[in-house]
């Protein structure tokens, strides 16, 4: 991926995340990190963030296996050049199982995830 439309995306999502979770979650980009973004839950910082990697939907089947570690998720999805924008659907991996989303949930997911 291009890294303008990499950081394009991943400022996207981070939109995205924000906007869903109710101001729960923090969001950024690690400094020294192969991961994308890193995510945790608003003052409770003695749990673990998780990372997440993002992928071309296209890579879904590829990249089936990849998530080999509790704290990591797979975030596949399409970015729509002339709409600048993702698509809707998004597919989110984690060690054991893959979900499909809507792009305006991924906020309500993560939360989900760390509980309530």
């Amino acid at each position: 991926m291009l890294e303008n439309i990499r950081e394009k995306i991943e400022d996207r999502i981070i939109d995205l995340i924000n906007s869903s979770s109710g101001g729960r979650l923090v969001i950024f980009k690690p400094e020294k990190s192969d991961m994308d973004l890193v995510v945790e839950k608003k003052g409770d910082y003695k749990r673990s963030p998780v990372s997440l990697k993002i992928y071309d939907k296209d890579e879904l089947s590829q990249k089936e296996d990849s998530a080999v570690d509790d704290n990591l998720y797979l975030l596949f999805l399409h970015f729509d050049m002339v709409k600048q924008d993702i698509e809707d659907d998004v597919w989110i991996k984690d060690k054991t199982s893959k979900f499909l989303i809507n792009k305006n949930d991924i906020g309500k997911f993560f939360v989900n995830k760390f509980g309530k």
